[in-house]
């Protein structure tokens, strides 16, 4: 079989699937795409693409289109629920480009979709055509949609979320696990926020059970919001969920004024519950493997779900190119070299919670004193997990396997 060949099916129209479908076809791989929403919804809010993931984009064509939608922040701003201290910094912008050879963004979500779109000139996807179900055999998978239309490929793709249909009929329906952690979600027009001198960087607010992560997106013409706090009553988890900005300002009561500030000025706030899963030991059964949330869901605490699930389709597109007679092996090597990466960024989403919302007044004064050796802007460096994580080459990653 030639690679001109393989025909690749895709559940699942959101950032890893699109991803997906950009790079098989960058790599001369048919592929074709089922989303079961009536169009690409403009939902979610804010979202950082850090270098590792920006390095892919880049590679596919779309560094231009990315950078016209996208805002620049200098770097990553920690500080204290309460008084505002700054209590850590790391480099981000023309350092961390230089450093790790791409550029680190904030977009919103829906921007992000577009250019995704974008790249694949819209095609080779279908709306409205949701997955039921699949039928594999030694020689292709055959997925039944819920028109009862019937599509024949030889690899297929759950692309399809934390309740992927795909992840449910090859391993078993299970139930997320709640992280008993609720978002708070909001977006501001950046005039309601001029006056307070937010600044070009990712700011990240730390208290007792609740945190708040901050940056502007869109061009700088939105200003994002996301809090996180700790709840044993989880909210709907979707990203429709409404919630209420009394409720908010409640939530984060006794804030700095800042916080507030923004909160108040917020036109519409969503709340959601955010779940997770524990690390899968495979993610694949003969042609059928996973990819993003439907394999490796994590809390967002190092903003990596989407920059995860673009590494994936990165690497799967690689791995398939360079197989394309052997498709099951190139889907085993596949999971062989992401697995253990996306564990280890799971694990790390969890232990960052504790780090940012720990409770225990003694462990918050050495937390506080450790960091602040770190916080000065222009002496600033990077630690050791962002170096690893951002450094990532999925290019190289491949070459090297």
């Amino acid at each position: 079989m030639q690679t001109r060949n393989l025909k690749v099916l895709i559940a699942g129209g959101g950032i890893g699937g699109l991803t997906a479908l950009l790079a098989l076809r960058a790599r001369g791989i048919d592929a074709e795409l089922f989303e079961q929403a009536e169009a690409f919804r403009q939902v979610g809010a804010g979202i950082q693409l850090s270098c590792n993931a920006t390095r892919i984009l880049c590679r596919l064509g779309l560094g231009e289109a990315l950078a016209r939608v996208c805002v620049y922040p200098e770097g990553r701003d920690y500080r204290a629920w309460d008084d505002g201290d700054r209590l850590y910094y790391t480099p981000l912008g023309g350092r961390a480009e230089t450093e790790f050879g791409a550029p680190y963004y904030h977009a919103h979500r829906a921007d992000l979709l577009d250019v995704l779109l974008y790249g694949v000139d819209s095609k080779g996807f279908r709306l409205d055509a949701r997955i039921d179900g699949f039928d594999q055999s030694s020689d292709g998978v055959t997925v039944t949609l819920a028109d009862g239309t019937k599509v024949t490929g030889d690899v297929l793709i759950g692309a399809d979320g934390i309740h992927s249909t795909v992840r449910g009929q090859l391993f078993g329906k299970e139930l997320p696990r709640y992280t008993g952690n609720v978002a708070w979600r909001g977006l501001v027009p950046a005039e309601r926020v001029a006056h307070l001198d937010l600044g070009r960087v990712t700011g990240v607010w730390m208290g007792p059970n609740r945190s708040i992560v901050q940056y502007y997106v869109a061009a700088g013409r939105t200003f994002n919001w996301i809090g996180i706090s700790r709840s044993k009553q989880p909210a709907r988890e979707s990203w429709l969920a409404e919630g209420r900005i009394e409720d908010a300002l409640a939530e984060y009561s006794g804030w700095h004024t800042t916080i507030r500030s923004i909160i108040a000025a917020t036109p519409r706030v969503l709340r959601q519950a955010l779940y997770d899963r524990e690390p899968l030991p495979d993610w694949r059964v003969g042609r059928v493997v996973l990819l993003g949330d439907a394999a490796h869901p994590m809390m967002p605490f190092y903003a990596q779900g989407a920059a995860q699930s673009i590494e994936d389709a990165y690497v799967l597109a690689g791995c398939l190119a360079t197989s394309p007679d052997e498709p099951e092996a190139a889907l085993e090597r596949y999971v062989g070299l992401r697995q253990p990466r996306t564990a280890w960024m799971q694990g790390l989403s969890r232990r960052e919670e504790e780090l940012y919302q720990m409770t225990d007044q003694a462990a918050i004064a050495a937390r506080n004193a450790r960091m602040r050796s770190n916080r000065t802007p222009e002496q600033a460096t990077f630690p050791p997990e962002q170096i690893r994580l951002y450094g990532y080459d999925a290019e190289a990653a491949l070459q090297a396997a």
